[in-house]
């Protein structure tokens, strides 16, 4: 008995072959697919990112950029407070000076007794500032006038004692501030210091 070998069908292996393509295309469709949305979903991430990115330096620069306004400002006003205060450092303070009141005074006064003495009395005003100064200079005969006035007063056997002469210097104080109040005004009349005597002769 003779054996007869049977060919496939062609049909059944074509369908093979193209659900083989179809089922390929589709693979590399989807893998396509697939890697094209991660590359862009990498890129907004990256895109998002380098945006925090930025905004955060932004802000950084914006609050450095604060800090370095302020650090300047108070820079400016320290070196404006040193300045004022170099100023005023810089400026000589007003040395005290002594005003010596010439010609020396001499006046007659009396003792105990009611008889006749004179006084001779070298005077120097101590002040505080160059101002003052030139106010006591400027009404030097009222100054003169009141001292003339206070040494008649005096009184001799008074006098001859340590605590007459240093009470006479400090009514002789009373007197210049009273006086020079009255002329030239009381912002002078504080800078007057001391009265002195540089001689005090009586006879």
């Amino acid at each position: 008995m003779a054996t007869t070998d049977t060919a496939p069908a062609p049909g059944g292996s074509r369908k093979k072959l193209i659900i083989l393509v179809v089922v390929g295309l589709l693979v590399l469709i989807g893998g396509a697919v697939g890697t094209t949305m991660w590359l862009l979903g990498g890129k907004e991430a990256a895109s998002d990112s380098a945006k925090a990115k930025k905004d955060s330096a932004g802000e950084e620069d914006a609050a450095n950029a604060e800090d370095s306004a302020a650090a300047d400002g108070e820079a400016a006003d320290g070196e404006a407070a040193d300045g004022e205060q170099a100023d005023e450092e810089g400026k000589p303070k007003s040395a005290a000076t002594y005003v010596e009141l010439v010609p020396p005074f001499v006046v007659n006064f009396q003792d105990d007794k009611k008889r006749a003495r004179f006084l001779k009395a070298e005077i120097s005003i101590l002040v505080k500032n160059a101002d003052t100064e030139e106010a006591l200079k400027s009404n030097r005969p009222a100054v003169r006038n009141s001292l003339v006035m206070l040494l008649s007063r005096q009184v001799y056997d008074q006098l001859m004692t340590p605590e007459g002469k240093e009470k006479l210097r400090a009514d002789a104080l009373v007197e210049v501030k009273a006086i020079i109040t009255k002329v030239a005004g009381a912002k002078h009349a504080k800078h007057i210091q001391d009265v002195f005597f540089s001689s005090l002769v009586m006879q």
